[in-house]
């Protein structure tokens, strides 16, 4: 067979060429590459986590999901998939982590590149709280730790660290040490979407972290003191003057010589930065200075505003909500869409395709998902949700 020569060869390489174009142009045609860059960019470290790829995302805007983790394979966050990739960055209360650092029911916020599949840039865990229970209440489905007050939903269970093993709430113990996850109601109130007992009270060893999340309740300069909530704290002075009542601040610290000694202060991380944005959010209104806000975010409604399950009358301090909109503002969403009465572990979250045998997992694994609990719909325990109609009193 004769080889093409001179025109005849230019037009099967014009030929080829369209075709490859076409090819990369197809949605999804992102793929992660492990051996650097995506679908072989040749993007390399440099933005968020070393992924070379800026908050904007890849020739379009980024999105920015701030919920609870409701499956694997790679992370479902308000019901859309975010792939995770070897060049994901992660983050555990500001402390670099991986993604064997995940549970289903953690509360992140994921900051991901929009075009095709969302490939997932950075994954920042945020812990409500970790610390000693200092109260239970079986009958009421409550316990205390660090003054914040955590209602656990009707099949919630808690986890054992370093355990493929879980208890059931009435397990838990005054003493007990605990990491919770979960979404803020507002006055030192959770809803926790996922516990994990670090160490029986039995076992807790003598000097041990704490974490505490929340809005500065008072400062007296003079004794050099802050409040979260229900619970006081000695703080540097240095510290103490940089803060504001009302601000949100993570606290860390240690249980050392019978009490609790804080040993930095710092402003929470703002979820919703980058201007442009598309976002989603899953968490309970309040209502500050006029304005509608979610943990910390101001929301913006507009003539153009739609709500699902509900109306803008049922915008309610202390109701439950998903918002989708777009970052106006660092900090600021322009919603778009609100919709009522939702389930976190379950809102949007596409069905499962059935599988031979009955098994409902069809979802891409990445590579070290071995290191992660199995995820199959039967299994996942959902917490149940409570509407409160009004303010939460303390």
């Amino acid at each position: 067979m004769r080889r093409p020569q001179g025109k005849s060869m230019r037009r099967v390489l014009c030929v080829w060429g369209l075709i490859l174009l076409s090819v990369v142009a197809l949605p999804g045609a992102w793929a992660a590459d492990p051996g650097g860059g995506f679908g072989g960019t040749g993007i390399q470290p440099g933005g968020i986590g070393g992924t070379g790829i800026h908050p904007g995302g890849i020739g379009g805007t980024g999105i920015t999901a701030v919920g609870v983790i409701q499956r694997f394979g790679s992370i479902y966050v308000n019901g859309r998939e975010y792939l995770l990739t070897p060049r994901t960055r992660y983050l555990v209360d500001g402390i670099s982590g991986s993604a064997k650092d995940l549970r289903l029911g953690d509360r992140v916020t994921v900051q991901a590149a929009a075009d095709g599949r969302p490939v997932a840039l950075e994954v920042r865990v945020d812990h409500a709280v970790i610390g000693r229970v200092t109260g239970v209440d079986v009958a009421e489905r409550r316990f205390t730790v660090l003054g914040q007050s955590i209602h656990v939903g009707a099949h919630l269970s808690m986890a054992l660290r370093h355990s493929e093993q879980s208890l059931p709430f009435r397990a838990l113990q005054v003493g007990d040490v605990v990491s919770v996850s979960g979404l803020h109601q507002g006055k030192a109130h959770w809803l926790a979407t996922a516990i994990t007992r670090l160490y029986p009270a039995d076992a807790a060893p003598a000097h041990e972290p704490l974490l505490l999340r929340g809005r500065v309740s008072a400062l007296q300069l003079d004794r050099g003191t802050l409040e979260v909530g229900a619970t006081r704290l000695r703080v540097n002075e240095a510290q103490l003057r940089a803060l504001q009542v009302g601000q949100s601040v993570v606290i860390r610290g240690v249980y050392a010589d019978g009490g609790i000694r804080a040993e930095s202060v710092t402003p929470a991380a703002l979820a919703a930065q980058g201007i442009g944005d598309r976002v989603t959010l899953v968490g309970y209104l309040d209502r500050e200075a006029g304005r509608w806000s979610s943990d910390g975010i101001s929301l913006e409604e507009g003539a153009h505003t739609l709500y699902r399950n509900g109306d803008a009358g049922d915008m309610r301090v202390g109701g439950l909500v998903a918002i989708a909109g777009e970052v106006k503002a660092p900090g600021v969403i322009a919603v778009e869409r609100v919709t009522f009465r939702v389930n976190p572990m379950d809102f949007d979250l596409p069905t499962l395709p059935p599988m031979a045998g009955g098994v409902a997992e069809a979802l891409e694994r990445p590579e070290n998902e071995e290191e992660r609990p199995e995820v199959s719909s039967p299994e996942i325990e959902r917490p149940d949700i409570d509407y409160p109609s009004g303010n939460i009193d303390d």
